[in-house]
């Protein structure tokens, strides 16, 4: 039956459309039942059956159209939708029973297909978080969510990756840290996201100065010329994850089962072997401290083990904006003024290169923090951000003279002089927000100060950036209420230069592998401990005998 979408100002809770009652009595649906609504897009809804609607009309609130690719005058295709089978295993899940592969794919295929109703896959991503899956659940999870979109084969191994959980503003690294690691000849291709929450993603800052959205085809093309690219995870891959992520935004929850699966299947569509976890840790992250980066860390290493992908964790810090810039411009600015500059805030630089070491000590490096640094500084990582810019669509004579920030501007002063105790990360972010940040790529903060300086009074703590008059008064008005830095006059000491807390399993341990890995080889007579897996590359993946893969730093 096609009806005329009109538009629904009720309040309500869940998605429910209006239907007149013939309409119901014609199409066979009752108030208990749902109806599936397609325009060019499709969703499931619940139905009110009410003669307060017109006949030959449909009242659809905001969600629903948007879900549909429908506007008010449109017509949709309406017709019942029966109760699909992967109801019933999400009320087991719902019960505490444990899922098998076929009934996790049954409802990602459902959730793709627009089968589920929102209400319906809040219930299932609830269940998995609540009532404990184990992670074969999440493996099975995370592989029917990769075949949910395209699959790349870089027809080279090792593929390497990192990717940060996110939660603190300024981490504009991800240019840097390719660069360095597709300049050893390595292969990289990174996927980054736009931001949700955020004043910036990282691909709305790369997108400032070079293409983002690339589809598996130019994908694989720009890494077969350049070793690695910094582009957008868009809806070619895994993007059934979009699908649960607009689900849950209402809600604002984001379990760590199906986080770790939404990450993990990029990876795998990628065909991913070796995976850096940047973790940053603090007030106001994601992760607030050492025991839950640990525990996540720990989950995320064993669910790569599953997936046969070799993954590292390194726990950062995040008591303070990576760098000084936050805003699209502003943080494409600063990233690609350290690669001019081969130098530039410590908290970029260490971070940046403390990363990119760790990919190229999984690479077989021994002391992958003094390369990369090595490489930094050189400029070969300038030279090879120039190709990959290239390669991405942008200009090869690119210069961070070329990003201008926006044309409106307000300094905010310290009210007394003293020291900088402390910094407001969300406070800042939702400044840059409210000067537009990241929708207009020329809003954002600048930070002249940071924890620990000593400041005069009057003298600038930061500066804000907008695009327009009113938003750059939103934004002032923002900084007078929120007052995201706190000046004292006891002195305060800064943020530790040395970005990474915590590598997780430890050089140590890795050493301590390799060194026993070594001996056992001169003897083989004796039984061996771990085996060599044919992956390629200078140095392969161990499994232990439990079936525990590790990795050695060396031949």
């Amino acid at each position: 039956m096609r009806l005329i979408a009109i538009d629904s100002d009720m309040a309500m809770s869940e998605p429910i459309v209006l239907m007149n009652s013939d309409d119901c009595l014609k199409l066979g649906v009752g108030p208990d039942d749902r109806v599936r609504l397609t325009g060019e897009g499709a969703a499931v809804s619940a139905v009110v059956v009410t003669d307060s609607v017109e006949r030959g009309t449909v009242r659809m609130p905001a969600a629903v159209m948007e879900k549909c690719s429908v506007k008010v005058g449109g017509e949709v295709e309406v017709l019942f939708s029966p109760q699909p089978e992967s109801i019933r295993s999400i009320r087991k899940k719902i019960n505490g029973g444990r899922l098998d592969m076929d009934e996790i794919g049954s409802i990602v295929s459902d959730i793709m297909a627009g089968g589920l109703s929102d209400k319906e896959v809040i219930a299932f991503v609830s269940s998995f978080n609540v009532n404990n899956s184990d992670l074969s659940e999440v493996a099975y999870l995370t592989r029917s969510m990769a075949a949910t979109g395209e699959t790349v084969d870089f027809g080279v191994r090792p593929v390497f990756d990192f990717h940060s959980l996110g939660g603190v503003p300024g981490n504009k690294i991800t240019p840097i840290v390719v660069s360095i690691v597709a300049s050893e000849g390595l292969t990289i291709p990174k996927l980054s996201s736009r931001a949700v929450s955020s004043a910036c993603g990282t691909s709305d800052y790369v997108d400032t100065f070079c293409d983002v959205e690339m589809d598996a085809r130019s994908l694989a093309k720009a890494v077969a010329e350049v070793g690695g690219v910094f582009a957008c995870g868009n809806e070619d891959y895994a993007p059934v994850g979009s699908k649960i992520i607009r689900a849950e935004r209402p809600m604002g929850i984001d379990p760590w089962p199906t986080m770790m699966a939404s990450i993990m299947s990029k990876k795998v569509a990628l065909g991913t072997t070796h995976l850096l976890m940047d973790i940053p840790m603090g007030e106001g992250s994601k992760v607030p401290d050492m025991e839950t980066a640990k525990s996540f860390s720990d989950g995320i290493i064993d669910l790569g083990t599953i997936l046969g992908i070799h993954v590292e964790c390194a726990i950062t810090r995040a008591e303070e904006p990576i760098g000084r810039a936050i805003g699209p411009i502003l943080e494409a600015k600063e990233c690609i003024e350290a690669l001019e500059n081969r130098g530039g805030d410590p908290t970029v630089v260490d971070k940046a290169c403390g990363l990119a070491g760790i990919i190229l000590e999984m690479a077989g490096d021994r002391d992958g923090k003094e390369r990369a640094l090595d490489i930094f500084r050189s400029g070969r990582a300038h030279e090879k951000f120039l190709e990959i810019v290239e390669a991405q669509g942008g200009s090869r004579s690119l210069s961070s003279q070329d990003l201008v920030p926006g044309s409106f501007w307000k300094d905010v002063h310290a009210k007394r002089a003293g020291f900088v105790q402390e910094i407001d990360n969300a406070g800042l972010v939702a400044i840059a927000k409210g000067a537009g940040a990241p929708a207009d790529v020329g809003a954002g903060v600048f930070l002249l100060h940071k924890k620990g300086d000593r400041v005069d009074e009057g003298e600038v703590l930061f500066r804000i950036y907008a695009e327009s008059k009113g938003k750059l008064d939103r934004a002032v008005e923002s900084a007078r209420s929120r007052r995201p830095m706190k000046v004292l006059e006891v002195r305060a000491d800064p943020v530790p230069e040395d970005m990474v807390v915590r590598r997780i399993p430890s050089k140590e341990m890795l050493d301590l592998i390799r060194f026993r890995v070594k001996r056992r080889w001169r003897m083989p007579r004796r039984r061996q401990p771990f085996v060599l897996l044919p992956t390629g590359g200078s140095i392969g993946d161990l499994q232990t005998p439990c079936g525990r893969r590790l990795r050695a730093a060396g031949p």
